[in-house]
């Protein structure tokens, strides 16, 4: 923590929070006990190591892309294990963790080969502790770009209300629904918009990603369970009652996220915004969305559930989402993404915008519908519009 506080001293206490902030993100977390304080208590069983390891560049996108990538080796792609009405594995848990310190062995490899029509079909070698649940599922997430989040954190609930229409009344084919969660709150952060702020997102990451314990999730081993004992009893880095992430290293974390710039307006051309309108892609894509105090947010998203469909159904429930249903996902920053060579979509198994859309169906199946039906310098001037976002 002194090593934290011992920066330059910033303009003001909100910028001393994101510069502390940005130091948690980057650090490199160890095992307990460690002389450092504060540095210490990663896993026993973990994913990662920092959160920096996941998100490239201070926060961007993985890097990760199916195909290329061994997902077994590359920090910036998890496992989730649930069923399909969202219930953890009882053996392991929420997320699978592949590393693991002394006694308590990481918990397996993620394996991947590609069935029909490219789908990939996802496997598990080597269970540390023995076989999971017949009804658990895997579902790989890809850490997404933490650009422009705190502005998303800033959509009225109103406003993220009023475009939901779970009935269809409009018969436009597309049903969106807010992820209201168990507790009344608004889910708008995660792939399945399962949590409901930027602190709940970062205590749930630490959490599943590094098995960190904070005031919110003040487990100190983590996503172990009492099935893998050595886990359960490993030091830990904080004393009996105290989290591991003390309180103001996740105000700073906090801070850090929620001035991430949103990804820089890029030129672009009418005609492809008109195309993807017409086309049916801003029923969910919603080009802009208010903020609160005034302003928009032009990060083409609704912050919804949809249902996608049977090629992207993953079997497996998580808060609000049922399994084939995912948070719509922000296109701004995506001309960043593909400039990186980064997969699209919640597992990285797009390579382009083109191949994306080829995977929507389900309630995006009329959008795809009238993109096919696009001349081919239509279709190129909407694909070139979406690629420069």
């Amino acid at each position: 923590m002194l090593a934290l506080l011992s920066l330059t001293a910033p303009a003001s206490a909100r910028d001393l929070d994101s510069a502390i902030g940005k130091a948690v993100f980057d650090r490199l977390w160890v095992q307990a006990p460690a002389s450092t304080k504060s540095a210490d208590g990663l896993g026993p069983l973990f994913a990662a190591r920092s959160c920096a390891s996941c998100h490239a560049g201070s926060g961007g996108r993985t890097t990760f892309r199916l195909g290329r990538d061994d997902p077994a080796e590359h920090p910036g792609l998890v496992i989730r294990l649930g069923a399909a009405d969202g219930r953890p594995d009882p053996t392991y848990g929420a997320q699978l963790q592949p590393e693991g310190f002394g006694k308590a062995p990481g918990e397996g490899r993620v394996a991947v080969r590609f069935a029909a029509a490219g789908r990939p079909d996802w496997s598990v070698t080597d269970w540390g502790y023995g076989a999971p649940a017949p009804e658990t599922r895997l579902s790989p997430r890809v850490a997404p770009s933490l650009s422009g989040v705190g502005l998303l954190a800033r959509v009225p609930e109103a406003a993220i209300l009023a475009r939901e229409d779970p009935e269809d009344r409009d018969g436009d084919g597309v049903s969106g629904r807010a992820a209201r969660l168990p507790d009344g709150s608004l889910g708008r952060f995660g792939w399945k918009a399962a949590e409901p702020t930027l602190e709940a997102q970062a205590a749930q990451a630490f959490l599943l990603d590094l098995g960190l314990s904070t005031t919110d999730r003040p487990d100190p081993a983590g996503d172990c369970t009492a099935a893998e004992p050595q886990c359960r009893t490993a030091p830990h880095g904080a004393e009996a009652g105290e989290p591991e992430v003390r309180p103001e290293l996740m105000t700073g974390l906090v801070a850090f996220l929620d001035r991430r710039p949103a990804p820089p307006p890029r030129p672009a051309s009418p005609r492809g915004e008109r195309l993807f309108v017409a086309a049916g892609c801003a029923a969910c894509h919603a080009p802009s969305l208010p903020l609160t105090g005034g302003g928009e947010v032009r990060a083409h998203t609704d912050l919804l559930l949809h249902d996608m469909g049977e090629a992207l159904d993953d079997g497996m429930g998580e808060g609000a989402a049922k399994s084939a249903e995912w948070r719509t996902a922000p296109l701004w920053g995506l001309s960043r993404a593909l400039a990186q060579n980064a997969g699209l979509m919640h597992d990285g198994r797009a390579a382009d915008v083109r191949a994306a859309i080829g995977w929507h169906g389900g309630e995006a199946e009329g959008a795809k519908a009238r993109f096919g039906r696009l001349s081919d310098k239509e279709q190129a001037e909407l694909l070139a519009y979406v690629s420069g976002l």
